[in-house]
């Protein structure tokens, strides 16, 4: 009878540690998933950034756009 509990308990064991060692890496694949997602938003953030910097909106209206400045004739003036 003893060794039939004590076979239980280590079968226990070995199923326990199974599974803890399958959800050790489940987290280091999901952790370096989020690392892979932080590191993506972080060169998004710089892209962005180099994007909309006063400097390469005013090479962009320049070589693209041309906007110019809002003429006083422009400005449409609403009911009093």
């Amino acid at each position: 009878m003893k060794i039939f509990i004590l076979s239980i308990v280590l079968m226990s064991i070995f199923v326990i540690k199974f599974v803890v060692t399958n959800q050790l890496n489940e987290i280091k694949k999901l952790e370096n998933a989020i690392s892979k997602i932080d590191k993506e938003i972080d060169k998004l953030k710089t892209d962005y950034s180099y994007l909309t910097s006063p400097k390469n909106l005013k090479n962009i209206n320049e070589t693209n756009i041309k906007f110019g400045p809002i003429e006083q004739d422009d400005i449409i003036k609403l009911g009093d």
